[in-house]
């Protein structure tokens, strides 16, 4: 059989064992973190229009500056609309694609580092297949909102294909198509997920090893042609900053020092779990008051280190595959590593997607070499069929994980039942998100006693108590509602969601006038509060001035949010 028949034979495998392992995945709901404020709920990408596309362009929406995966998200609705299986079918699509580009990019690599073909066959086979099913995946694939993060590898991983075929072409006409085909990927990695900043550092890496540019090419050269890269970085960085500045956790709150000792532990952490992945949660927190530098700390920090110079000293001997590999994986997780610490996250599954891909490389090559020293000796056979059968267990194990971790992601409540139970102290936002579950269920006492958890956990926070007057003027406890609503304003008049949340709970009342006066304060701090234009149309029907009602409710439709068949029948409006 042919090398190139045994490719698309392992390709076909790859591609049937992805896809058989995380298809449970499409039997999920959206879950209540992201899922709904990014795709389910979010007005702004029901349609695919000239607006739309200028709000995903320009948007810093829930800290994020990623117009691609808006774009996907929108397309998504527009094809299988709000039914999760669609959305979570895509995801597993991706990823499998991400597999098999990452199985072609090992072989490429080790044909540029002159490998026996068998040999890479082996390499990289395991190394996609190990990777592609470990149970770290199932956040980046299991996760609707999580759509960037397999969306950005995707492109990725392309670009760095690209950029390999252009390094290696020696007819002028294909190297030009080859590198404006790794500069466009560049661009879409950047504008699905900015930890795609790294791609031109990664550049660099590939030039050092295996591909030997650096030495070749003369400076001018080797800066001219990353240029671009380097541009898109900076842009794409710039405004991942801006949009992240929101969420971001300030120096007052965590300090630099523990931030660097933080990273360190971070990239043990990553090592730890990739190799031995129990004990995985949506949520690591980050341990506020700890000591960081207990042994735990300064250990991570002393094994990084004594890594980094191993690898370097290596290096020197002229055995590069060492320190290339140290490097892409440290060089890859540094946006991750907590510099920006978003809502006290210390760490992050989804974070190892492609940092870790040089880790299972490494394993790869580990296998191969195994596997030809034993073709070396007289059991041969056995040997080999051994190393087949270690391989195969493995995989079986992390498949078994790998769906158990996917059943965490069945819904909200599992989601944040996991949290709540692998947690000590249990984040405010588990309990609030316990809460939206019990909520959506119609429990709303046992909702009521999730997010009065929550605003205990975190007293200073709004939208907690706000949730816990949501479920009072649910349960028909308007008096309560609206005072718990009025202390939220009091404490934070500017926001437009306050003005609005107490004129809905006076139109409740019977009090429209005055709740009219509420959604115009809120509109005065937010002409594009749609809530407020929506609402403000119900009551001007309840006090039978249809004029008006029509113009709130024409000022709703022009934000781009889709059609009211309450408000249009009791306007009259035929569709």
């Amino acid at each position: 059989m042919s090398i190139r028949a045994i490719k698309l034979i392992c390709v076909l495998v790859l591609f049937g064992i992805i896809v058989l392992i995380f298809l449970p995945s499409a039997g999920n709901d959206f879950v209540e973190w992201d899922d709904h404020a990014f795709v389910v709920k979010n007005p702004h990408i029901q349609t695919i229009s000239l607006r739309s596309l200028m709000w995903m362009a320009t948007t810093f929406y829930q800290g994020a500056w990623h117009p691609v995966t808006w774009l996907s998200h929108a397309t998504d609705l527009a094809v299988g609309g709000t039914n999760p299986a669609y959305h979570h079918i895509i995801n597993v699509l991706i990823h499998a694609l991400n597999v098999i580009i990452f199985f072609l990019l090992t072989l490429k690599l080790q044909y540029i580092a002159d490998v026996r073909s068998d040999l890479r066959l082996i390499t990289a086979f395991t190394a996609a297949l190990l990777f592609g099913i470990h149970p770290l995946r199932v956040e980046s694939v299991a996760w609707v909102a999580e759509r960037k993060d397999v969306l950005c590898s995707l492109f990725y991983l392309g670009s760095l294909f690209a950029y390999i075929s252009y390094a290696q072409s020696k007819l002028t006409h294909t190297r030009g198509g080859y590198y404006c085909a790794a500069l466009a990927l560049a661009i879409l990695a950047c504008m699905s997920k900015s930890m795609a900043i790294t791609l031109p550092v990664t550049l660099i890496l590939l030039d050092y090893f295996p591909l030997n540019r650096i030495s070749r090419l003369p400076g001018s050269r080797r800066i001219i042609d990353k240029a671009p890269f380097f541009i898109v970085a900076v842009i794409s960085g710039v405004l991942g900053t801006m949009a992240a500045t929101e969420t971001s956790l300030p120096l007052s709150v965590v300090p630099i020092d523990v931030r660097i000792m933080n990273a360190f532990y971070g990239i043990v952490f990553y090592l730890q779990k990739s190799l031995l992945p129990q004990h995985l949660s949506p949520l690591y927190q980050l341990e506020v008051g700890a000591n960081y530098f207990s042994p735990k700390y300064i250990g991570s920090a002393l094994f990084v280190i004594a890594i980094t110079i191993a690898t370097v000293w290596k290096a020197l001997k002229g055995e590069r595959l060492w320190l290339t590999v140290w490097l892409w994986y440290l060089i890859l997780l540094a946006p991750a590593l907590g510099f920006f610490l978003p809502y006290r996250h210390a760490f992050a599954d989804r974070y190892s997607y492609l940092p870790t891909l040089s880790l299972w490389l490494l394993v790869g090559i580990g296998v191969a070499w195994l596997w030809n020293w034993l073709g070396d000796l007289k059991l041969e056979k056995l040997g080999r069929a051994l190393v087949v059968v270690l391989v195969s267990i493995i995989a079986l194990v992390y498949g078994i994980q790998t769906r158990g971790q996917i059943s965490v992601w069945k819904n909200s409540d599992t989601l944040w039942s996991n949290v709540i139970a692998r947690s000590d102290p249990v984040p405010a936002v588990a309990y609030f998100g316990k809460g939206k579950a019990l909520e959506d269920k119609g429990n709303l006492d046992a909702a009521m006693a999730q997010y009065q958890l929550a605003y205990s956990a975190n007293p200073g926070n709004a939208r907690y108590l706000a949730k816990i007057a949501d479920v009072m003027a649910r349960k028909g406890d308007l008096g309560e509602a609206l005072r718990l609503y009025e202390q939220i304003r009091d404490k934070d008049p500017s926001n437009p969601v306050n003005h609005v949340n107490i004129g809905r709970v006076l139109s409740m009342m019977g009090r429209h006038r005055a709740a009219i006066n509420e959604f115009d304060r809120a509109l005065a701090l937010d002409p594009e509060n749609a809530r407020a234009w929506g609402l403000s149309a119900m009551v001007y029907i309840q006090l039978n001035d249809r004029p008006k009602a029509l113009q709130c409710y024409k000022k709703y439709l022009a934000l781009g949010y889709p059609r009211s068949s309450t408000i249009e029948e009791q306007l009259g409006i035929i569709r």
